[in-house]
């Protein structure tokens, strides 16, 4: 009997009937947890009595009777739980899920479960929420002058909250799956910030978040990839930088060049070190998180009169406008910016693109290609502000409470 942690996720290695070593799976967030997993599973398994075990252990215990193809005890097929389900405490166990906890869109879901708190309310049955109650809640929001795009994507918040569910086996079906998203064109941006009102940006931004901007002007990186920057993935020597599937949302190994203008500045940056974190980025001493932008973003670009307000991911878009108006050949661009292996096929991206053709690309891409456009929907939306020192107090106790649980 033993505990074996296989990245992120802890197994059982149990001998339950036969003799025959087992691995489970579990959904252990520590070792310690993985533990007292383990002596549950062995006692209930020992008396036959699955009735006390909690929906960690009685997860796993179903996990293993399934993988054995074993005859799954009444105690383990009701599915029906102890006590009402309400939202707040789904979320709670969405949240605390592996799947969630280690992803890259964990944040956008909790800032997600924060409007649908506000909307529904805790203690709202998990159980009521079907094909109706999920409409209105889409009708609210539009009535609330949201943008479909967010809407869509606290929509998504919740199907992955009932899948989460599903797996847990406390509920059936997922009625958000059921339900269309809404049509995002009217959403639509084309934006384009030229070199000089880039240059004014980063003139007016305080000392720490410079060298952010540069790196997503430079790059073409989205935010998330830009903050979750760490030295390792930083190789100077080879103007490169190399992030993995766990930093992308592609879920694809991706190579970055590095262009001369921005080797001065992440050579500064690698001057500085900090004790408690291996991040590039850091507000003293701490890394940023993607909120620690906004402000600082909104108020510069108001600074230098742009009206109406980009957005730090239009930096991306700049990036692509000038690259294509540099003549940069279109999978390179594509690779650059991690969109190369969508829907292609296999025979479509067999052939590889060396680091130094990526070099050569970046060394001929210039960035002063024309004024400032942008053309955004003109509908008024609600001040990122408004009712946000509530919001904020809301997605903690979510999170925190996952993380006591």
């Amino acid at each position: 009997m033993a505990v074996k942690k296989r990245g992120q996720v802890y197994y059982l290695r149990i001998r339950p009937f036969d003799g025959k070593l087992i691995n489970v799976k579990t959904m252990a967030q520590s070792k310690a947890e993985a533990i007292r997993t383990e002596r549950a599973v062995l006692t209930a398994l020992g008396a036959g009595d699955y009735r006390a075990l909690d929906p960690v252990s009685r997860e796993a215990c179903v996990r293993l009777f399934k993988n054995q193809a074993w005859e799954i005890p009444p105690d383990l097929s009701d599915t029906e739980p102890t006590e009402e389900l309400t939202l707040w405490k789904a979320m709670q166990l969405c949240i605390k899920y592996p799947e969630i906890k280690n992803s890259q869109n964990r944040q956008r879901h909790e800032h997600s479960f924060v409007r649908l708190v506000e909307k529904l309310g805790k203690d709202f049955p998990v159980k009521n929420i079907w094909i109706p109650e999920i409409k209105q809640y889409q009708v609210e929001r539009l009535n609330e002058e949201a943008a479909p795009s967010t809407i869509n994507k606290e929509k998504s918040a919740l199907s992955r909250m009932f899948q989460v569910l599903m797996d847990l086996r406390l509920m059936d079906v997922n009625p958000a799956r059921l339900v269309k998203n809404l049509n995002e064109k009217s959403g639509e941006r084309q934006v384009y910030i030229s070199f000089q009102h880039f240059c004014r940006i980063v003139e007016k931004l305080p000392g720490w978040m410079g060298p952010v901007v540069l790196t997503a002007y430079y790059t073409g990186m989205r935010r998330g990839e830009v903050l979750g920057l760490t030295r390792k993935h930083l190789k100077i020597d080879r103007r490169m930088i190399l992030l993995g599937p766990d930093d992308v949302k592609e879920g694809q190994w991706k190579r970055v060049p590095i262009h001369q203008d921005l080797i001065p500045v992440l050579t500064e940056v690698l001057k500085v070190h900090s004790l408690g974190s291996d991040r590039l980025f850091l507000i003293e001493g701490r890394p940023p998180c993607r909120h620690s932008l906004r402000k600082p973003w909104v108020q510069a670009v108001k600074r230098i009169g742009l009206e109406p307000i980009p957005h730090f991911h239009d930096l991306r878009h700049a990036w692509k406008t000038n690259a294509r108006r540099s003549g940069m050949d279109l999978e390179i661009r594509e690779a650059i910016m991690g969109h190369w292996y969508r829907g292609r096929s296999v025979n479509e991206r067999y052939g590889r693109i060396s680091d130094a053709e990526l070099i050569r690309a970046i060394d001929g891409m210039s960035f002063d290609h024309g004024e400032t456009e942008i053309q955004i929907n003109s509908h008024k939306k609600k001040k990122p502000t408004e009712g946000y020192g509530l919001n904020r107090q809301v997605c903690d106790q979510i999170v925190t409470k996952s993380a006591v649980n």
